[in-house]
């Protein structure tokens, strides 16, 4: 469609302003941009016709593009981006992270088992030594136990080595076929390396060179939750900040129906998008800090059992001096399986520390200092103008009329928008005033509206379809309203889909008989198969031939000759 054309010629544009200003931007989030800033009533192009806009039109867009990505203190570019962050942010997937983490661990290893492989069957004294010495490096790195540079880590190791396998079995090993010798490694490996693990446990274990994986995550732990409350408490404080300061500023009576304001609502609009900002920073802390519970709820459970397997090891050694190896090797390798995955819980929270510092760093400190700017502009604003402007429920939601938008109201099911009053934002073109109850205004649509007051729900209950039609404008065509309530997608996903890609009017058609295709084209089979199309011709004449000579006699093969067929009997003719 032209719509969907000119788009796509804007995104280019918008490409080569980047390229010319040195910037490297993901092309998919041009895309992203540029889709969902069109349908934006403030910075969009609702105005203009996108089948046949004007050069000036689509120069200014472009402009507000390039200035707004530029521009850090630009609230909807930060939420833009802040969701493109949690849409990209894979990582955010504890399976994820431990198969990235995995391939990427056993690509350096290659290398070394690679090396530990190649010794040949025919070792001398010295080979055997540089073999034992990389067996050491190997177990130190598969099992993250500390620096394989340490010499006084790979002491402890060499020592816990020959406890499992001595000079003759290293002799041994290198009898071994290839695969064998691997899967023999790997086992050893694990058998080891939870001995190493186990003689450092504890307080007597030696912290400054053999490294402690549950040490490690205490302290990650703590310094996460620390990041998050901090993060947490200094968005929710801004939010309360700009809530309260557009309540001061309009007064909405539900009785009499009426919107009160002095300062314009296009003003109010500049705070409003502060708040969104600081709304979408809280909602994706929120996000991660869910993953980030589930990670510790998992560690806990895995440091339960790393107790439990010591406990054993502890038990068990106690009671004897003498130890078969098969009674006691099972529990060191299950100890290294529980250490590699209190390793891969540390890999996932360290990555989630990272994407929660890219969110951060988008709502930068200025941000903070602009608001409180702003808030001291339009309250001075809202002393100077003397005479309010009073305007009914009704006139609001008319002025909206005029809004286009082919937002499917059913994808407002997949929203969270029950922390706002709909009502408010319906009549205020969006402004977020938090919400005290919830209703749910459609029986065959599951959607939960939030409302200050129930007489608010009571007004929407009455005047359901204006109200409705209303509020879907209002949140479709307000680009930080839809990224806040994830409705980006469904409106990006909509504007595709209008592409129709017309069919070509000429096309190569290649055909093949069915018959020659499907069947059997074995020898025995042949009789029915030509490859003169004009044979088919001349059979198909042949058979309506024939078809036009049928008979409409109730006869069939049995009655041939014969009346009453299935009551009598014929004797066979008797050959001699």
């Amino acid at each position: 469609m032209p719509r969907h054309k000119t788009l796509v010629s804007i995104g280019h544009r918008v490409m080569k302003r980047f390229n010319q200003l040195d910037l490297r931007v993901n092309k998919e989030f041009v895309i992203y941009m540029v889709h969902l800033l069109a349908r934006d009533r403030r910075k969009g192009l609702l105005k203009y016709d996108l089948n046949k806009p004007t050069a000036c039109a689509i120069e200014g867009f472009v402009n507000t593009i390039v200035d707004s990505y530029v521009n850090a203190k630009d609230c909807t570019m930060a939420n833009m981006k802040m969701a493109w962050v949690m849409k990209q942010g894979v990582t955010i997937d504890l399976e994820y992270v431990k198969k990235q983490y995995e391939e990427k661990f056993q690509t350096e290893l290659q290398l070394l088992i690679k090396d530990i492989l190649q010794y040949p069957e025919t070792c001398s004294k010295l080979q055997l030594d540089q073999l034992f010495a990389k067996m050491q490096v190997f177990i130190v790195a598969c099992y993250n136990l500390g620096s394989p540079k340490n010499h006084v880590l790979l002491k402890l190791t060499a020592q816990a080595l020959n406890s499992v396998i001595g000079r003759s079995d290293l002799q041994n090993y290198v009898l071994k076929k290839k695969y064998h010798r691997l899967e023999y490694l790997q086992r050893l490996s694990a058998t080891v390396g939870g001995i190493v693990i186990y003689n450092n446990d504890g307080p007597d274990g030696d912290r400054e060179n053999v490294r402690s994986v549950v040490n490690d995550l205490e302290m990650a732990q703590k310094n996460t939750e620390a990041a998050f409350a901090a993060s947490m408490e200094r968005a929710v404080k801004m939010q309360s900040i700009c809530q309260a300061a557009m309540d001061d500023l309009i007064n909405i009576d539900h009785k009499d129906e009426t919107l009160t304001y002095r300062v314009p609502l296009e003003h109010l609009d500049r705070l409003n998008q502060f708040a969104a900002t600081y709304f979408m920073l809280h909602r994706c802390l929120t996000t991660l800090n869910e993953h980030y519970q589930k990670t510790v709820y998992l560690i806990e459970v895995e440091h339960k059992r790393y107790q439990c397997v010591i406990c054993k090891i502890d038990d068990t050694l106690s009671m004897r001096t003498a130890i078969d190896s098969e009674l006691i090797f099972p529990h060191f390798v299950y100890l290294s399986q529980v250490w590699g995955n209190l390793n891969n819980y540390l890999n996932h929270i360290v990555e989630l520390n990272k994407l929660r510092e890219q969110v951060e760093a988008l709502v930068v400190d200025d941000l903070m200092t602009l608001t409180k700017a702003t808030i001291a502009e339009l309250q001075a604003l809202h002393k100077r103008i003397k005479k309010p402007k009073v305007c009914s429920f009704e006139e609001r939601m008319d002025a909206v009329k005029e809004l286009q938008t082919d937002g499917n109201f059913c994808t407002l099911n997949k929203a969270d928008i029950k922390e706002f009053c709909s009502l408010a934002m319906t009549i205020t073109n969006g402004l977020l005033m938090p919400a005290q109850v919830t209703r749910k205004l459609c029986s065959n649509v599951d959607i939960t509206f939030g409302f200050r007051d129930p007489r608010y729900a009571r007004f929407a209950e009455l005047r359901f379809e204006p109200f409705i039609a209303a509020f879907r404008k209002v949140v479709f065509n307000n680009a930080d309203l839809a990224l806040l309530f994830k409705l980006d997608d469904a409106l990006i996903e909509q504007e595709l889909q209008d592409l129709i890609i017309e069919p070509p009017k000429q096309t190569d058609f290649e055909c093949q008989t069915e018959m020659v295709v499907t069947n059997d084209l074995s020898p025995a089979n042949w009789i029915n198969v030509t490859w003169n199309a004009w044979d088919y011709h001349r059979e198909t004449i042949h058979l309506a031939n024939i078809r036009k000579k049928q008979t409409n006699d109730a006869q069939t093969n049995i009655s041939y000759g014969r009346r009453n067929a299935q009551n009598q009997t014929y004797n066979c003719r008797q050959h001699k």
